[in-house]
């Protein structure tokens, strides 16, 4: 039987493996796009639900196991209670993903599970096109590897981007909140509709900062410590801005100290922090531009003043 005819036919299986990597990539890129926004989908079509429905019972809606995003979670959560994942490293990952402004019961399973798709899918597919496209073995190894670190890396990689832009977006919104609390404290609010007020208020031009003060008026309301609810609030972004707030106002609740006067405290120390960190900024810039005005602007300079110089010098020699 020739090479072509037998069901081990390497340009058969070659291309088998690249429709399972492809295949398997897809998936746990669905996946992780599924992620995004997940919880905010499902409060959102609760809430539709309750104001049709009126008072009436309604179910939770969670995503099937027979969905992209349900079986990510089934796979996450099968494989991330074993041992292949150690506890701190789920802790960690469990940080990670609430300093990204998502809830780590929901999302860590999906991450899990799309970092093992990936994991397998990437460097079948690479090795694939490698095998379609020719390459030699050590090619072949070389750029399998480097999609079996992309794999399981990249995830994380993806996560740290989402953190970093979450935690700007509660950076940029925390004056305005601070300033919205003094004028809640003032009017006579409470802590807890001090804090639903704020998120309600803040969700139309900050939903991160919303996010966070909507957390935390479910704490006020569930643990029976609200100071407990008032830590987590720096614990769950580790943001020192945060941190101080949810310190402020603890301090209020165990000492008794005025609200506002405490809130109009922080609020003028944070705005002076903030005033502080742009003034560093521009102090640093000069030393920044030295190395783009070397190269592009310095030659442009030189070519303008010594070029005519230098023509005529090359014409009188060559007279």
């Amino acid at each position: 039987m020739t090479a072509a005819g037998s069901p081990f036919d390497p340009a058969m299986v070659t291309a088998g493996l690249v429709v399972l990597a492809c295949i398997l990539l897809l998936v746990g890129a669905a996946g992780w796009l599924a992620a995004r926004n997940a919880d905010e989908r499902r409060l959102a079509a609760r809430m539709d639900r309750l104001q049709r429905d009126g008072a009436r019972y309604v179910p939770s809606s969670e995503p099937s196991v027979l969905s992209m995003d349900g079986m990510l979670r089934w796979l996450g959560g099968l494989l991330g209670n074993t041992a292949i994942l150690p506890e701190k490293d789920r802790r960690e990952l469990e940080r990670a993903v609430a300093a990204a402004g998502y809830r780590p019961g929901n999302v860590v399973p999906l991450v899990i599970g799309t970092k093992i798709v990936l994991l397998v899918a990437l460097p079948l597919l690479v090795y694939g096109l490698t095998v379609l496209a020719g390459a030699q073995f050590s090619t072949r190894v070389t750029l399998s590897a480097f999609g079996l670190v992309v794999g399981l890396l990249g995830p994380n990689w993806a996560l740290g981007w989402m953190q970093r832009r979450y935690m700007k977006q509660v950076r940029m919104g925390l004056a305005d909140t601070l300033d919205l609390m003094v004028i809640c404290s003032e009017a006579g609010l409470g802590l807890e509709s001090m804090v639903e007020r704020v998120a309600a208020e803040m969700a139309p031009s900050n939903r991160a900062i919303a996010s966070e003060f909507q957390t935390l008026s479910n704490e006020l309301r569930l643990l029976s410590d609200r100071r407990q609810a008032l830590v987590n609030l720096g614990e769950r972004t580790d943001m020192a801005g945060l941190r101080r707030v949810g310190a402020t106002l603890a301090q209020t609740i165990q000492y008794g100290t005025p609200l506002g006067q405490a809130l109009r405290s922080l609020a003028a120390e944070m705005r002076n922090e903030r005033l502080v960190e742009f003034e560093e900024r521009a102090a640093r810039l000069p030393a920044l531009l030295v190395l783009p005005l070397t190269l592009f602007i310095l030659p442009c300079l030189v070519l303008l003043l010594a070029g005519p110089s230098f023509v005529q010098l090359i014409e009188s020699f060559n007279r």
